[in-house]
């Protein structure tokens, strides 16, 4: 192995260094996501815009895959350093979009589902994240709902704002996914 190493040019060896270092963390991330220990709270999904997670760590991985590899194969195709290194720019940000957009898809189909929010009304819940005075802006509640804790868009008509940690009681829903609180 160290012989084989020793063969190799400095730009070579850069571009193995990168597509091996990247392979070995996305078997990681692979093996660790069977396991069940995604490491991910949905921050690593979808911002709250629906946008694809560009900037998650697995898209990350996934364009340093791409543009190791690719330097690697173009610098032993004989192409030069510039050329490799555009040509792997190139599939490592078709890669990250890949995954990015696959992530979007999945996390999608994992928030599908019959959770009917209707449940909820009548339930006690916390104020996760502030929640402005009458109606003006939508905070978060952390409540029940169908025997699973969720953190759920939630308005008030209440001429206060409802702080974090605060106890509220659900009274009506404002829309399919948005709970109106009072304070209790």
């Amino acid at each position: 192995m160290d012989a084989w190493w020793g063969t190799l040019d400095t730009s070579l060896r850069i571009f193995y260094a990168i597509g091996l270092g990247s392979g070995l963390a996305l078997v990681v991330q692979l093996v660790m996501l069977f396991l069940g220990h995604d490491g991910g709270d949905g921050h690593d999904a979808i911002d709250g815009a629906g946008e694809l997670p560009v900037l998650s760590l697995r898209a990350i991985t996934a364009f340093f895959v791409g543009f190791g590899w690719t330097g690697v194969a173009a610098l032993q195709a004989g192409y030069s350093v510039p050329v490799a290194t555009a040509a792997g720019l190139g599939v490592g940000g078709a890669f990250m979009l890949a995954v990015a957009f696959l992530m979007r898809l999945l996390y999608g189909l994992e928030q599908s589902g019959n959770v009917d929010y209707r449940n909820a009304v009548g339930s006690h819940a916390k104020v996760y994240l502030p929640i402005a005075p009458r109606m003006e802006k939508a905070g978060q509640v952390e409540v029940l709902v169908q025997g699973r804790l969720r953190v759920v868009e939630a308005m008030t008509k209440a001429d206060r704002t409802l702080p974090p940690q605060s106890r509220v009681k659900v009274v009506d829903l404002v829309d399919a996914t948005t709970l109106l609180v009072e304070p209790e």
